[in-house]
């Protein structure tokens, strides 16, 4: 017979594999998530001076910072990882997945949470009995809810990725509690000053480890981010049985401890700074370690 104008046979192409592959198996779930590209520095730029112009509009408000603002944003913490990590498993593309799937995703949240409370604190200043606090807590639990269902719908919910979303915040109440108990005896005066925000600053970090530890050396996710991979390099030389990942555990449950002691302190001379510090290392735990828990499980 004679040949294509390929330069193959009838024959040749029967012999030949079929290419099964297609652009939506690298979608499917399973496969690693290599996240979208990083944004130029003129978005990084404007993103980042834009998270700073809004703290400044809040900060030119008068919005209180007290104990009970603070806790108010936890909500906005965990809006804050989802986004980021919806962004990695690419439920959204274009300039917002690039600005939300990079570091960019704190500033970020900053302006998405400060804009309508902003907003919702000014028309506040006319009623008798202003919320500022409750207002914050309000928007961000109502972005929550559907970020939430959002990641259940776009992710795979079965009882083998459902069961460690559950038991990673249980557990890191009960290593919450160990830890306050020991502070307890230690540092008392400190906890009695940072009082619930000290228990969330514990527990934010607290999460995150646990969040590590069942994510790694649980389900076998690869410890491909750099204090992670460390952490796993040093476990290796160290005493067998208590995983790969215990230095990093170790070193977080430590950071809450120092935060809280310092911030002790702090806050007994100077409250807002107090309270900036408890909510800063309280937003690191959170928001990472929910990315970290979802990008394991769920959105794996």
């Amino acid at each position: 017979m004679g040949r294509s104008r390929k330069g193959l046979s009838p024959n040749d192409i029967a012999r030949a594999p079929a290419d099964t592959h297609n652009d939506f198996d690298d979608a499917r779930p399973g496969n690693r998530m290599v996240g979208p590209a990083t944004p130029d520095v003129a978005v990084t730029a404007a993103v980042a001076g834009g998270g700073v112009v809004v703290a400044g509009f809040l900060a030119a408000a008068g919005v209180p910072v007290e104990r009970r603002t603070v806790l108010a944003a936890t909500p906005w913490m965990v809006v804050g990882g989802l986004l980021h990590t919806l962004a990695i498993a690419g439920a959204y593309d274009g300039l917002p997945a690039g600005i939300l799937g990079s570091a960019l995703a704190a500033p970020a949240a900053v302006a998405i949470a400060g804009l309508p409370w902003l907003a919702l604190v000014q028309i506040g200043r006319v009623r008798p009995r202003a919320d500022p606090a409750g207002y914050l807590a309000a928007t961000g639990g109502g972005a929550l809810v559907p970020l939430l269902a959002a990641t259940v719908l776009f992710g795979r919910a079965t009882v083998a990725t459902v069961v460690p979303v559950v038991l990673t915040p249980v557990i890191a109440a009960i290593v919450t509690a160990v830890v306050v108990f020991v502070l307890g005896l230690s540092a008392a005066p400190a906890i009695a000053t940072t009082r619930s925000l000290g228990l969330l600053v514990v527990y934010a970090q607290a999460f995150h480890a646990v969040a590590i530890a069942v994510a790694v050396d649980g389900l076998g996710t690869a410890a491909e981010a750099p204090l992670t991979a460390l952490a796993t390099d040093l476990a290796a030389m160290g005493p067998e049985g208590f995983g790969s990942v215990w230095p990093l555990v170790a070193a977080k449950l430590a950071v809450a401890v120092l935060t809280l002691v310092v911030a002790g302190r702090v806050v007994e001379r100077r409250p807002v700074a107090g309270y900036l510090l408890l909510g800063v290392v309280a937003a690191l735990g959170i928001g990472p370690g929910v990315a970290t828990l979802l990008a394991a499980t769920l959105l794996a």
